[in-house]
């Protein structure tokens, strides 16, 4: 959409070159390499794709700390968190493959949502971080109670006599860590005061490959020791064990606490222009709806394929029904967690 309008504008035709950061885990470098192939590349040509993969990590479990191993000397590995692609988008070129394309800025997003794109969100993203000559900026909303997913916050640091300030991301792994509680209408409640970290990014590509080439933990942001999750696997006699455990991770999004803007004396209002980071905010659904979950059946369909579905026609009804065209509103979840929507409508992105 955003090409079909840059050809509108300026009538030249301009090919985004995408980078995939796969994982070898579930198969999934594989099956992304196999999609692009059998897709023809979408028509965009082998060349504006640059797939790297994502390295795994040791796992541990939660009651000791110990290696968890399938087998001697063999440990389980978990993907270390999508925080890693900084430093492996420098390792693999993958920086200096954009600057091949002419590219000072580019946009990140996960595969897994699917609404990521609505309307204007990604170019007003990407306008506002070129234009104001931005270094990361953050694509958020209005924050569900009980997701899995953590909050952009503005930081406020005193050092030396100086005060510096940024947007940065608290992930939901470390709440507590912060005395910060994830219940309804309570006091220290997220919904009222922190919108969502959508891991929707703008990043100016110059700024986040110094901090990716970097030989210091810079290039390998916001670690947390997740242990909260059940490791499956097999051992070496075919036996199949469960245990809570986790692995060292990395997220991408606090990269921008190296973005830090520095004043001389403690700021109080209209602080978001002179930083380096910002955030632009629309209605949930159109920016963040993730399929991570598997449906049930229930009426339980927040981060499921079935609920981002319903997602996606109650934006497209949004729209058509602005431009005179009469259908009926898509009502609550609750009344099709077993019949499903009403009607499909899949809209053109241009």
């Amino acid at each position: 959409a955003r090409e079909y309008l840059y050809f509108k504008l300026f009538g030249k035709q301009c090919i985004t070159p995408v980078a995939i950061m796969t994982s070898s885990a579930k198969n999934n470098h594989q099956h992304i390499s196999s999609l692009c192939v059998k897709r023809g590349w979408f028509g965009r040509g082998r060349s504006s794709f640059k797939l790297f993969e994502q390295p795994l990590v040791p796992t541990v479990t939660a009651k000791d700390g110990h290696w968890i191993i399938s087998r001697p000397l063999k440990p389980v590995c978990k993907p270390g968190g999508h925080g890693v692609i900084w430093k492996l988008a420098h390792d693999k070129d993958v920086f200096k493959w954009f600057r091949s394309h002419a590219r000072k800025g580019a946009t990140v997003r996960q595969i897994s949502n699917v609404v990521a794109a609505t309307d204007l969100t990604l170019l007003a993203l990407a306008g506002i971080g070129l234009r104001h000559r931005k270094k990361l900026g953050f694509a958020s909303c209005e924050r569900n109670f009980g997701a899995t997913e953590g909050i952009n916050v503005l930081l406020e640091r005193a050092l030396d006599g100086k005060w510096s300030y940024g947007l940065t991301c608290i992930e939901y792994t470390e709440f507590d860590k912060f005395g910060i509680t994830d219940q309804p209408n309570s006091a220290g409640s997220l919904q009222p005061d922190f919108p969502a970290n959508t891991n929707i990014l703008y990043v100016d590509l110059q700024s986040a490959e110094h901090v990716g080439s970097s030989r210091t933990e810079k290039s390998l942001p916001g670690m947390v020791l997740n242990v909260n999750k059940s490791i499956t696997y097999t051992d070496q006699f075919g036996m199949k064990h469960s245990v809570p455990g986790g692995r060292l991770e990395c997220t991408m999004q606090n990269i921008a606490d190296n973005f830090f803007s520095t004043y001389p004396s403690r700021c109080y209002e209209r602080i978001g222009e002179g930083m380096d980071t910002f955030m632009v905010y629309n209605e949930r659904r159109k920016v963040t709806s993730s399929a991570k979950k598997k449906s049930h059946g229930d009426i339980c369909l927040p981060q499921t394929p079935d609920g981002s579905l319903l997602d996606i026609i109650r934006n497209a009804y949004d729209l058509l029904s602005q431009c005179g065209i009469s259908i009926p509103e898509v009502e609550g979840n609750e009344k099709y967690a077993n019949s499903g929507p009403p009607y499909l409508i899949f809209l053109h992105p241009a």
